[in-house]
């Protein structure tokens, strides 16, 4: 009895197991059979966008700021001290207004001392002249007082070799002669070196006439006016300041002159160019959140080393009243318009250079041509493309799917 329990004992497991393993097999065979479904592809929702094929026009946005080529630093004519400077930085100035006065005391002394030697050299002209004509008129009187001598002296030599005069009588008078010999001399020399010293005096007046001219028009520069219209930009004194010539006062700059200077980049520079000789190449920009308009002036006559471009200067023909140079500023340029192109989402374009059209509810890719941005109908910027064999009324994938690829397949959830 004892072995027997021992046998059941070692063997109830394997039983068991056995048991299961039938009703597996017969729960294996009594299955029901289940029809397996195919695996349905997927379709990727899309947005579309109908394509119109026509002439549009470019849009180029560029970045500069503003400057002027017109900025003046006035500075002093004249050494003086600063008596006012009714300007302040940032006044919008017209031509002739005052920015700094200067103290005109010392330039008063200095031109009063100009005119006194002017009227001391016209006396001495007049003085000069009188006496011109006085040695003219008295070159008769010593030629005849000459003569009168050269006879007294012959009729004391008679006299003195028949012994009627004595040598002495004879050497007074031959002294007298030879003296009045020496005053008609220096009395011709004077007549004949009249003009000469009028010259000279004259030369001396007109340098006494420019020194007091001069004077006067330091006098005139005590108040540094504004040269044009336009807006201080600094001031570099203030009242009291000791200034000498040459010293800068104040900085402006014309406001009828602002420009703004921005990069055009290497690819856009021939059509921009092309626009130029054409025809007059409109612009609109902001600065400071300020609408601005604009016309293409010129370009750069340099471009330094490593310049991706060359700079385009752009003058500004409405909105400069409250522009500052070197305010940063944004420009959106319109170029020529391109023949058959398309303005297009930038999210329908993949890859720089691709787009998919839509063609029995699959994708089908386009390369195409990159012409820069443009404006879409309702206003928004857009990437303008040109590509062969894309026509009006496609419709053309408008969103970006990271598993992009000719022939997948989509649903387009708007039209």
């Amino acid at each position: 009895m004892r072995r027997l329990r021992t046998v059941l004992r070692l063997f109830f497991p394997f039983v068991i197991l056995g048991l299961a393993a039938a009703l597996t097999a017969l729960l294996w065979v009594t299955r029901t059979e289940v029809p397996a479904e195919p695996a349905e592809e997927r379709a990727w929702p899309v947005s579309i966008t109908t394509v119109a094929v026509s002439a549009n026009r470019p849009v180029l946005r560029l970045q500069g700021f503003v400057e002027s080529p017109r900025v003046a630093t006035l500075t002093s004519a004249v050494t003086a001290d600063v008596a006012a400077v009714p300007a302040r930085e940032g006044d919008q100035v017209v031509s002739g207004q005052g920015l700094v006065r200067l103290d005109h005391r010392e330039l008063r002394l200095t031109l009063d001392e100009r005119e006194a030697d002017l009227a001391e050299l016209r006396a001495q002209r007049e003085v000069e002249e009188r006496r011109i004509g006085v040695d003219r008129e008295e070159v008769g009187r010593e030629q005849e007082l000459l003569e009168l001598l050269e006879r007294e002296v012959a009729r004391l030599r008679d006299l003195s070799r028949e012994q009627f005069a004595s040598p002495s009588d004879l050497e007074r008078a031959e002294q007298e002669r030879t003296r009045q010999r020496q005053a008609l001399a220096e009395r011709r020399f004077a007549v004949d070196t009249a003009a000469q010293r009028l010259e000279q005096l004259d030369a001396r007046l007109e340098r006494a006439r420019a020194l007091r001219d001069r004077s006067a028009l330091d006098l005139a520069r005590i108040e540094v006016k504004a040269p044009f219209d336009g807006r201080v930009a600094e001031l570099l004194v203030s009242p009291g300041d000791r200034v000498t010539a040459g010293e800068p006062l104040v900085r402006l700059y014309d406001l009828d002159a602002l420009e703004i200077r921005s990069t055009v980049p290497s690819q856009a520079l021939a059509a921009l160019r092309l626009a130029l000789a054409s025809d007059q190449v409109q612009a609109r920009g902001e600065v400071d959140g300020q609408p601005l308009t604009l016309v293409l002036s010129r370009f750069s006559g340099q471009s330094t080393r490593g310049q991706g471009g060359v700079d385009a200067l752009f003058q500004v023909t409405t909105g400069a009243e409250e522009l500052v140079i070197g305010r940063f500023a944004s420009l959106e340029v319109v170029l020529p318009a391109e023949p058959d192109s398309v303005v297009l989402p930038f999210e329908a374009l993949y890859d720089a250079g691709r787009i998919y059209r839509v063609v029995d509810d699959r994708m089908q890719a386009i390369d195409v041509q990159r012409l820069g941005q443009a404006y879409q109908l309702n206003g928004e910027r857009g990437v303008l493309v040109r590509a062969e064999g894309l026509q009006s009324g496609d419709q053309v994938v408008s969103t970006q799917i990271p598993q992009a690829m000719n022939g997948l397949r989509v649903q387009v959830i708007e039209r």
